[in-house]
C-alpha cells in the first residue's frame, strides 16, 4: 500500500506540470496572435491601398516593384494564416463551437483551397490534379471545411518532394469523400497516431517550419461534423489523408456541439462510450463509418 501511495503521490505532480505547461503555451500562442494581428492587419491595409494605387498607373510602376508587391501578398497573407491557425487551435478545444452549416459545393470549395495554397508555393501550381465524380454538396461549416481541405493540401505540397499531388472528391448516398495523396517521402507507421494532436509533429523542426497544428486543425473540423479522418503512408511511398462527411448532420447532432465520452449510432442514438484516447476514438469511428458505407 505504501508502494502505491508513493507512486501515485510521484504521478500527480507530474500530470499537473504537463497540463500546466500545455496551458501555459496555448495562452501564450493566443496572446501573440493577438499582438502580431494588430501591426499585420495595418500592413495588410497598406499593402492593398499600393496594390490599387499600381493597378491604375501600371505603366508608372516598375517591374521590379510589383514583383515585390506580389512577394509582400503572399508573405503577409502567410502570416495571417499562421494568426488565424493560433486562434482556430484554441477554438478546437473542446467544448466546440457547432459548426455554422450552410448548403455547401466541396468539389468548389476545395478548388478554392487548393488556389489558397498554392498562392503560399506557386511552384506547386502544376503539380496538383483535382478530380471530382458528380456533385458533392452537403451542409457543413464553410469556413471549418475550408481549412481542413487547405491544411491537407498544403500539408501535400509540404511533404510531397515536388512530385505530383492528386486531390478526389466525391460521394455516396449519405457520405462525401475527399482524398489528398502525395508522393512524398511518407510518415512512418509509429508516427501515424499522434500527427493528429496539438503541435505534433513526425519531421524536425530544424527543416520544416510550422507549429504542428494544421492537422490537428483539420481533425477537428472534421470531426465537429460527425466525420472520420485517416492517413495510408509508408515512408518513402507518400501518403494519402482519406477524409469523410456526412451530407447531411444527424438528428442528434444539429445545433448541438459534440459531447466527449459519447458516440452517436447510426440510427441516431446516442450511447455511452468507454473513456478511449483521441486516436482510438478516431479509429473506432472509421470502423463504424466504413460499415456504413
Amino acid at each position: 500500500m505504501t508502494a502505491l501511495c508513493d507512486n501515485l503521490d510521484d504521478r500527480v505532480p507530474a500530470l499537473s506540470f504537463r497540463d500546466d505547461a500545455a496551458r501555459l503555451r496555448e495562452d501564450f500562442l493566443v496572446l501573440a496572435a493577438h499582438e502580431i494581428r494588430t501591426p499585420l492587419t495595418s500592413l495588410l491595409l497598406q499593402l492593398q491601398l499600393t496594390k490599387r494605387m499600381t493597378e491604375r498607373e501600371p505603366e508608372k510602376t516598375p517591374a521590379w516593384a510589383a514583383a515585390m508587391l506580389a512577394v509582400f501578398d503572399r508573405q503577409l497573407g502567410r502570416l495571417a494564416r499562421l494568426c488565424d491557425d493560433m486562434f482556430e487551435a484554441r477554438r478546437a478545444e473542446p467544448p466546440q463551437r457547432a459548426p455554422a452549416r450552410e448548403r455547401v459545393d466541396l468539389a468548389a470549395l476545395v478548388r478554392e483551397a487548393v488556389a489558397a495554397a498554392v498562392a503560399h508555393r506557386p511552384a506547386a501550381r502544376g503539380a496538383i490534379a483535382v478530380a471530382v465524380e458528380g456533385a458533392v454538396i452537403g451542409r457543413w461549416d464553410r469556413s471549418q471545411i475550408e481549412r481542413m481541405a487547405f491544411h491537407l493540401i498544403k500539408n501535400a505540397i509540404l511533404f510531397g518532394e515536388d512530385k505530383p499531388i492528386s486531390v478526389e472528391v466525391r460521394a455516396t448516398r449519405l457520405w462525401a469523400r475527399l482524398i489528398v495523396r502525395d508522393h512524398g517521402m511518407g510518415i512512418a507507421r509509429e508516427d501515424q497516431e499522434r500527427i493528429f494532436a496539438p503541435f505534433e509533429r513526425a519531421v524536425p523542426v530544424e527543416r520544416f517550419g510550422g507549429l504542428g497544428l494544421g492537422l490537428y486543425i483539420a481533425h477537428a473540423a472534421v470531426r465537429a461534423h460527425g466525420g472520420a479522418i485517416r492517413v495510408e503512408s509508408e515512408l518513402g511511398r507518400g501518403a494519402a489523408f482519406i477524409v469523410d462527411l456526412p451530407l447531411a448532420p444527424r438528428p442528434t447532432e444539429r445545433g448541438l456541439p459534440a459531447r466527449r465520452g459519447r458516440l452517436t449510432s447510426r440510427r441516431g442514438l446516442a450511447t455511452r462510450a468507454p473513456e478511449l484516447p483521441r486516436v482510438a476514438h478516431l479509429k473506432l469511428a472509421h470502423h463504424r463509418l466504413q460499415r456504413s458505407h
